[in-house]
């Protein structure tokens, strides 16, 4: 009896060393080309904000300046797939962290899955989005605008609200919850752009995953308030979409942080 405990024993630490688990940090827009899968932040996007995360850390980056959406050689889509694979299967886990347009990138991958990521073999625990840009930016609208639609790269023309929010179907996650953490840190000129709250790069409609575009000020699952002028106007709802929620450690008001200030947040 105790040959066999001692082997059951044995068989159970064994399982659990080998079992390994992982924090994967994807990156958004950026002037610079991060290409890599693995544990080094190539050009540093995310700097000495990744230390609020602890035990394994994996980078996977790409050119900041393409479609999130694209595959290929230093593509976003590619890099995702392959770095899941090493990452996210066969006994390992993990955990995503990403920031604004990686959040684009990274719900696209679930979305087009075909299946649930855990029914593909991927043990993926969640995803937390760090001022998400999936629904598109109004400053992207801007510079589009005012430049006739020659202005700005590949990754710029991406998140155009109405091209971000058409681009995939954001109710379908792959089975993974997406825990939003939104900043309310606004910046003198963008924050004139941006309707509502916002962390001076997207607004509430985006970082907390409402299903339309509009001025918002608060991150939950659903929202209604009257919009236009009175009498004329009108309650309007907003609901976050199926798979999407706001962190559990934020309020409803979100974070007193800015774009670039959030990522210190891949702990939530």
């Amino acid at each position: 009896m105790r040959t066999l405990l001692t082997a059951i024993t044995t068989l159970l630490l064994a399982g659990s060393l080998s079992a390994q688990s992982y924090t994967i940090f994807i990156h958004g827009k950026s002037g610079k080309n991060h290409n890599g899968i693995g544990t080094t932040d190539v050009n540093s996007y995310w700097g000495s904000s990744v230390n609020s995360v602890s035990g394994n850390r994996i980078f996977i980056g790409y050119d900041g300046t393409t479609d999130p959406r694209t595959y290929g050689s230093s593509r976003a889509q590619t890099n995702i797939s392959t770095g899941l694979t090493n990452y996210c299967k066969a006994g390992k886990t993990c955990k995503i962290v990403c920031h604004s347009a990686g959040c684009y990138a990274i719900e696209y991958w679930l979305s087009n899955l075909g299946s649930t990521a855990s029914a593909k073999g991927f043990n993926i625990s969640k995803v937390t989005a760090l001022a998400a840009a999936s629904g598109g930016s109004e400053l992207a609208n801007a510079l589009n605008g005012i430049t006739f639609g020659f202005g700005g790269n590949a990754m710029d023309k991406s998140l155009i609200v109405t091209t971000a929010r058409g681009a995939f179907n954001h109710n379908n996650t792959g089975g993974v919850a997406v825990n939003h953490v939104p900043g309310y840190k606004g910046m003198f000129g963008a924050s004139a752009i941006l309707p509502g709250e916002d962390d001076y790069a997207v607004a509430y409609h985006s970082s907390c995953a409402y299903n339309r575009a509009g001025g918002l000020n608060k991150c939950q699952t659903s929202l209604t308030q009257y919009e236009g002028l009175w009498p004329f106007g009108s309650n309007r709802t907003y609901t976050q979409y199926s798979g999407h929620y706001r962190a559990p450690s934020v309020s409803s008001t979100g974070l007193y942080l800015d774009h670039g200030q959030i990522k210190t947040e891949g702990w939530r």
